[in-house]
């Protein structure tokens, strides 16, 4: 696929500054960008490549930039530059067929335009709707219900009882509601605690490969609209997380917590049970957060406290040699000065 300069600019409503009959036919980062690719600056770091790199076309902020290249200046690089990778990467196409392998349950409804592949398989009382895919391999447990246009990869594990909203994209190895971690402890062993509730995934989510979301133990685990997950997070019983909540892999939060709308949370982030989080909190990597967190907050640290503090409290942590040895001198001084 070819496409001008100025048709770029044209899609992507931008201003266009050099030759408008440039051939762009692939894309590339700034650094390792190429003849005929197209590239971005968003951040200012990269700002030194735009002279030197080899891209034809850079999609750039509206800021004054000397250079020689093309350039089409936009309002969010960003965005812009997603658009373009829509439009050099069109969504494949998978022949709706349901693979003679697959297991499906004569009692399940399977709506119309749907793909399921090689030893998936779907039991009884399974409604899948309109226009999913359904990748090799793949357990859906029975009464469950899948919403339309929701893609599932190989290999995933979707317990029964369980109800995925409408455009989700869950990755291949995924787990969903499987048996959340409830044990009582006694002096005579440990009571296992059953777990009934169910887990509820609602529209335009995406779980990344090999996460697992355990079901709830009476009342239900809720990922709301717009929550996106990357890999390998730990999803414990009864947690609700809130719209357009984004966090990274390997975080794991404990049961019956709660986060709110439009949070960010770093990878590795170690959260307790029963606590609440508010809405747009943002929380960096390797944080561990032990208690309630209101509203806007940014934390970082193990235990998390807020961010500002813990950065000036680090910089005297990376001191603390030269601030002990020079207490010591201190008190040597003091100490020969009293014996005089």
């Amino acid at each position: 696929m070819k496409i001008k300069a100025n048709e770029i600019c044209k899609i992507i409503k931008g201003t266009l500054i050099g030759d408008p009959n440039i051939n762009i036919s692939s894309f590339s980062n700034i650094e390792n960008a190429k003849k005929g690719n197209v590239t971005f600056l968003a951040d200012m770091r990269y700002k030194k490549y735009i002279d030197s790199t080899e891209a034809s076309l850079i999609i750039v902020p509206r800021i004054n930039i000397k250079t020689e290249k093309t350039i089409i200046k936009v309002d969010n690089p960003v965005e812009r530059f997603i658009e373009i990778l829509n439009l050099f990467s069109p969504k494949k196409t998978e022949k709706r067929e349901i693979a003679q392998s697959a297991k499906i349950n004569q009692n399940s409804k399977i709506s119309q335009n749907v793909f399921i592949g090689e030893n998936s398989v779907i039991q009884e009382n399974t409604k899948i709707n309109s226009n999913c895919i359904i990748n090799s391999n793949t357990f859906i447990g029975k009464n469950t219900k899948i919403g339309s246009n929701t893609q599932i990869g190989p290999n995933v594990t979707i317990y029964p009882n369980t109800e995925i909203g409408e455009n989700c994209i869950i990755h291949a190895g995924v787990v969903i509601g499987s048996e959340g971690f409830g044990f009582i402890q006694k002096k005579d062993g440990i009571i296992k605690i059953p777990q009934i509730g169910k887990t509820i995934i609602k529209n335009n989510v995406e779980i990344g490969s090999n996460t697992t979301i355990d079901r709830g133990t009476f009342n239900n685990t809720t990922i709301n609209s717009g929550v996106k997950l990357d890999n390998l997070i730990q999803v414990g019983h009864n947690v609700t997380i809130g719209e357009n909540t984004i966090i990274a892999a390997q975080t794991g939060i404990a049961g019956s917590t709660k986060i709110g709308k439009n949070c960010m949370i770093g990878g590795q982030v170690a959260i307790a049970d029963h606590i609440t989080i508010g809405n747009n909190v943002k929380i960096a990597g390797k944080s561990g957060v032990i208690k309630n967190v209101p509203n806007n907050k940014i934390l970082q640290g193990h235990l998390a406290f807020n961010i500002k503090d813990f950065q000036k409290s680090y910089i005297h942590f990376k001191n603390l040699t030269k601030i002990v040895s020079d207490i010591e001198q201190l008190k040597e001084k003091n100490k020969i000065a009293n014996n005089n």
